[in-house]
Order: structure tokens, then C-alpha cells, then sequence
């Protein structure tokens, strides 16, 4: 048994578009969709489409528990209600078109155990791949001095956003780095739109992240426990997912200020989560 978890919130036909990408995979399975309180009725739409489904359950939660709490309570269903070998957790702006995607991911279990799998992530429209997030994960001093810069960037939120709507009228756009995807890699932050979680995981861990953070930064926190902990990350490119990116929070949120200043302050509130347990 594998099990899916989708968080939903808003996006009705994304979250629809993304379950049944899964649907179609081989193998035995069961989708976890949890509704995180969506105010135009669209969870409830998700209950009624899924009624008779008996591979999909839907949860619907009563508030809004942000990113790490609503997905950690449909890991927590899977967990006490099936025996899964695997707990995949994706945003619902995720595809996956490959139908052998369990069987991949089990041949690279046997082949190399691991706790937490990230597959390739591959933006269709723009080309780009995402994982890994990183090579590695901050050190308490890097953490500390970016922390510090975010404040500031919070604290003069819209003056410092207009001088860099200035700057980038005068200047190209900045070409990101290339991720160095072709290749598996061990102890990696991995990106925080798909996780494969294997019995290693599954066996010692009550939740999948941190309850205490809303939005962003969940990635650094799971790569720095999971290393406290004993437990190995990989990054496979034998494994590939869609990610159309960010659609429930466009859609949360009217303007591109109103969206940044929102990513600005809960990564910032996520930051000092990943300092405290630095610190203890």
C-alpha cells in the first residue's frame, strides 16, 4: 500500500486535476485529501466528487492549519489506518503522469534504502527543475545572519519592495542558477512540493514536519531533524513529478505584495522555529 496525502485549499479543479494523476498510477494505493478550511465550499465539492470512491478519502478540517499541520494530519489517517510502505506527500499543483511511479519507487527503496525520497521536480512551463532545494542545509550562523536581513526586509516592507521594483526596471532579470539534477544525491534539502516517505521514516516519526510553522521553510526544518535523527534523505532522478506552482496561494492572495509580504513574515516565523531547535 502507498499512500497520498494532497493538501487542498481553494484551487477545486487544480486539487481534481492532481487526484486523478494519481488515481491512474499502478499499484494499491490510497489519496488522502485534506480540505485546510476553504471558504468558497470547494472541500465539500471535493467530498461529494470522491463519495463513492472507496482509493479516496477527504478530510475536512473546521480552520485553516497551514502547510505543516494540515499535511500532518492526513499522513496521521494514513498512518493509523493502513499499513502504507510509503507516505508520498504533494502539493495539489503536483502531477504525476508516470502510471509506474509506486513500482520506481519501491525498486529504488530495495536498491538503496531510504527515509525521505525526493523525485525530480520539473516545472512544464518553465522548464525548470527543482530538486534538490539545496546541497545542503544552513548553519546556525547562516541561519542567524539571514534571519536578521528578513526582519529588516519585514520591518521596511514597502519601501525596500519599492526600491527593488525600481532596480529590476533597470536591470535583467536575474538567471538562476542550474540545479544540479541529473544526478541521486544523499543528505540533500530536498524541495518542499513532493516527499516520498518510506517505513524508515514512517516507523519513527508521529507527524511529517514540524507542527510548529504555518507556510514555508518546512523543507530546511524536516532536512535538519532528519538528520539529528539518523534518517537519510535521497534525491532520485529515476522518478519525475509536474509541479505547476503556487496555484491555492495566488489564489489566496489578491496582489503580489499582499502574497510577498505573507511569504516574508511566515518564513520568517519558520526561521526561528529551525533556530530553536538549533539552539536546543
Amino acid at each position: 500500500m502507498t499512500g497520498f496525502v494532497v493538501l487542498h485549499y481553494l484551487a477545486y479543479e487544480m486539487t481534481l486535476q492532481c487526484t486523478e494523476s494519481l488515481l491512474g498510477l499502478a499499484g494499491e494505493k490510497h489519496i488522502v485529501i485534506v480540505d485546510n478550511a476553504s471558504p468558497n465550499g470547494s472541500g465539500q465539492r471535493l467530498a461529494e466528487h470522491f463519495s463513492g470512491n472507496q482509493e479516496v478519502t477527504v478530510l475536512l478540517v473546521p480552520q485553516n492549519e497551514g502547510f505543516a499541520r494540515g499535511n500532518n494530519l492526513g499522513y496521521s489517517h494514513l498512518r493509523e489506518h493502513f499499513s502504507c510502505d510509503f507516505i508520498v506527500v504533494l502539493n495539489n499543483d503536483v502531477l504525476i503522469p508516470d502510471a509506474s511511479f509506486i513500482d520506481k519507487v519501491k525498486s529504488i527503496y530495495q536498491a538503496t534504502p531510504f527515509a525521505v525520497l525526493g523525485p525530480d521536480i520539473l516545472n512544464p512551463g518553465t522548464g525548470m527543475h527543482q530538486n534538490p532545494a539545496h546541497r545542503q542545509g544552513f548553519t546556525r550562523e547562516e541561519l542567524l545572519s539571514r534571519l536578521e536581513r528578513y526582519r529588516k526586509n519585514l520591518y521596511h516592507f514597502a519601501w525596500r519592495r519599492f526600491k527593488w521594483q525600481i532596480k529590476q526596471a533597470f536591470r535583467p532579470a536575474p538567471v538562476p542558477e542550474p540545479v544540479q539534477w541529473q544526478e541521486p544525491a544523499w543528505d540533500v534539502v530536498l524541495h518542499g512540493a513532493c516527499f516520498v516517505f518510506s517505513q524508515d521514516f514512517i516507523r519513527v516519526r508521529e507527524y511529517a514536519f514540524h507542527p510548529g510553522t504555518f507556510l514555508y521553510f518546512e523543507e530546511d526544518i524536516l532536512h535538519y531533524e532528519c538528520l539529528q535523527q539518523g534518517l537519510r534523505l535521497l534525491y532520485s532522478p529515476q522518478v519525475q513529478v509536474q509541479h505547476l506552482e503556487d496555484i491555492a496561494t495566488n489564489k489566496a492572495y489578491r496582489t503580489p505584495a499582499r502574497k510577498e509580504k505573507m511569504k516574508l513574515q511566515e518564513t520568517v516565523r519558520s526561521m526561528e522555529v529551525l533556530l530553536n531547535l538549533m539552539n536546543r
